[in-house]
């Protein structure tokens, strides 16, 4: 008797957690790349499986600026986008996951 995996659920959609928006919401302390990329393992589970769930991968935390009105911004370097739920990497300035989405 043979075991076959199961395959991943086609993707039908994407979101994006950005790292922008992260250090936008949570507190200061919270601003590490490992618990950005916790952050986001996290968000994943709130969504269906036909999402694909990218965060950007940040390489190094560059420093703050602030801009009137705001709260401080947390600057980052990042190198493309990981599909959370799979570690797939995906390049900057191609829109590369797209072609992992099926309609």
């Amino acid at each position: 008797m043979s075991t076959t995996s199961v395959p991943h659920t086609k993707y039908t959609t994407y979101l994006i957690e950005s790292w922008h928006s992260y250090q936008s919401s949570v507190p200061s302390h919270l601003h590490s790349i490992p618990h950005y990329n916790a952050y986001c393992e996290g968000r994943a589970k709130l969504y269906g499986e036909h999402i694909m769930v990218l965060r950007d991968e940040v390489t190094k935390i560059a420093g703050y600026y602030w801009c009137t009105g705001w709260s401080p911004q947390n600057c980052a370097d990042t190198d493309g986008y990981v599909d959370v739920r799979t570690g797939k990497k995906y390049p900057h300035g191609k829109q590369s996951f797209f072609d992992d989405i099926k309609y």
